[in-house]
């Protein structure tokens, strides 16, 4: 892709989320398992040329920690955001993303986020949905982001 062809709009979508975050949220509880608090950081900042983003989370879900490195992009072709990901715990996988109308979807394999900016973009916060055996979208948990000053 020549520079000519940067999709600087899509890529100016990214710009809200440069910057250090206070992470919080909760898995809730179910029949057989209590609540977990979910609790840490992330940051996103540009990787040289500003065509990718590298997203770096460190969170506590109950005594579990995850530390995830992400990079994040846009493909013209699909017309989607990229989500490639890598964590402490040896997995990896890959996500799509959209955003219309302020509205961010991210989708895995097993794994939906829908969510937005709030508060000035101080916030970015939604829910992350889990794909049953059944083939049904159920409710896993509840997270926001909190910009930190």
């Amino acid at each position: 892709m020549s520079t000519a062809e940067k999709p600087t709009v899509e890529l100016k979508e990214l710009n809200k989320f440069v910057g250090s975050w206070h992470t919080a949220g909760k898995i809730p509880a179910t029949t057989s398992t209590p609540e977990v608090k979910i609790h840490g950081t992330d940051t996103y900042e540009w990787l040289p040329g500003e065509y990718f983003l590298l997203h770096q989370a460190d969170v506590m879900m109950g005594e579990d920690r995850s530390e995830t490195f992400e990079v994040i992009g846009y493909d013209p072709w699909l017309g989607k955001y990229t989500m490639q990901h890598y964590d402490n715990k040896g997995h990896s996988g890959y996500m799509t993303a959209t955003c219309e109308k302020d509205v961010w979807m991210f989708l895995g394999d097993t794994l939906r986020f829908t969510g937005s900016f709030k508060k000035m973009d101080s916030e970015f916060s939604g829910i992350w949905e889990q794909l049953t055996d059944e083939n049904t979208w159920v409710h896993f948990m509840d997270i926001a982001l909190t910009r930190a000053q």
